[in-house]
């Protein structure tokens, strides 16, 4: 089956909503990129993302380079980030941490 055309408008394949605009770059709705290629964030970066406001900001992405290169690699990362899932949270880790620096 032809889809529909509008003039001067394209339809977006994901919502199927009407965008204004032949050169639109993105679906205001969905953000389907059209033309484009999309943009794969890492599942770590995406958890921060979430809690402020869904935008990373350049500072965000230093800290975990910066975080990756300490640690040695992203296989020893993701270690620590299980380790600290299994301690019970954040929290915890850091009153283990405290407990065990002031011992």
């Amino acid at each position: 089956m032809a889809k529909k055309t509008r003039r001067g408008q394209k339809q977006c394949p994901k919502c199927n909503a009407w965008v204004r605009g032949t050169r639109a770059k993105a679906c205001p709705k969905c953000d389907h990129r059209f033309n484009g290629k999309q943009v794969v964030v890492p599942a770590p970066i995406m958890a921060v993302a979430e809690k402020k406001a869904d935008t990373i900001t350049f500072e965000q992405v230093r800290a975990v380079t910066q975080t990756v290169k300490v640690v040695g690699g992203f296989d020893r990362l993701d270690e620590l980030l299980g380790l600290v899932k299994e301690v019970g949270g954040l929290k915890k880790f850091k009153d283990l941490l405290e407990a065990m620096s002031a011992a």
